[in-house]
């Protein structure tokens, strides 16, 4: 296993069952890995007075589960967008090798809309991202947090130029391996091209600077704008990140918003009610022992000999 920064309680990396889910050794070396990402993280913002919450399936399992889900493969935080801000100016200074902060700014080739640290002795992979040239270490996902309008013929002009905005990076900066192949032709011919002529860093940065144009206001609703979508269920009241609370997780505590409770029942309902339900990355290989850089590799060289062998196969028909 990779070596980190933090000292493992005995038996944690032991398989277990939870919930009648068997978590196997392997994907406890993956979480182990996750919570160093996190202490790190959780380092870096002590130091600049930084606030971060976490947010999503780890809040749910810290309120629920004390840790993981056991199901789940990742570990999610969101940050308000002026302290999200302040991160992404310091970490190049602060996350060093084996870490990352990978963001569309830094890593080439990158099409996402939010930030993540990352451990370069580790791979992350995703099946969807396949033959695209970034850094593909086990992950931990930061979401910026950003202030909407209250009034709603607003708040849906507001989400539609967000959403348009976005599409037209993310389908214009897709690969050919990438999902939505038709979609991101049609988008590309409906926009002109545009992605082809602009910079793609500086018309992230309009993306950004769009996202945060209501922050300061005295409007409550707010979300992680392109991933709600708009829906209700990801809508929130800005006055439950006022303060912070802490919750168990696993062998350390996290930082939580204080009005949590309401943040998890305006998404999951019912959420004291585990279910076994799909969760994390379909497809995603998490592997704690073994560099993304020599599992591309090998990746790559078990293709091209399928490739041969199906072509020699072919030959003889």
């Amino acid at each position: 296993m990779v070596n980190l920064r933090i000292d493992l309680p005995e038996g944690f990396l032991d398989e277990e069952v939870r919930n009648g889910y068997t978590v196997t050794s392997k994907a406890k070396r993956a979480w182990a890995v996750q919570i160093d990402l996190l202490i790190k993280l959780d380092e870096v913002c002590k130091k600049y007075g930084l606030r971060y919450f976490a947010d999503s399936g780890t809040l749910l399992g810290a309120a629920r589960d004390h840790g993981f889900i056991p199901w789940d493969d990742d570990i999610d935080v969101t940050m308000l967008r002026a302290d999200y801000e302040k991160l992404k100016e310091v970490a190049d200074k602060e996350f060093e090798y084996p870490y990352f902060y990978q963001d569309m700014y830094r890593d080439e080739g990158l099409i996402r809309p939010h930030a993540q640290l990352r451990n370069c002795e580790t791979t992350g992979y995703l099946p969807q991202e396949e033959d695209r040239p970034y850094n593909k270490g086990i992950f931990l996902d930061i979401f910026p947090l950003d202030v909407l309008p209250d009034n709603d013929l607003e708040f849906k002009i507001h989400i539609a130029k967000v959403k348009t905005l976005w599409r037209t990076i993310e389908y214009g900066g897709y690969t050919k391996d990438a999902p939505h192949k038709l979609k991101g032709k049609i988008f590309r011919l409906l926009t002109g091209g545009i992605y082809k002529f602009t910079d793609v860093k500086k018309m992230f940065a309009r993306y950004e600077k769009l996202c945060a144009k209501y922050n300061g206001t005295d409007n409550h609703r707010m979300s992680y704008v392109v991933h709600s979508r708009g829906k209700e269920k990801n809508m929130f009241r800005k006055e439950w990140w006022d303060e912070t609370v802490m919750l168990p997780f696993e062998f350390i505590e996290v930082p939580a918003p204080a009005g949590y409770d309401s943040r998890l029942r305006q998404e999951f309902k019912d959420y004291m009610t585990p279910r076994n339900v799909a969760a994390g990355h379909p497809g995603a290989i998490l592997d704690p022992d073994l560099p993304y850089d020599e599992f591309i590799r090998r990746r790559k060289k078990k293709r091209a000999a399928a490739r041969a062998k199906k072509k020699k196969e072919e030959s003889r028909q």
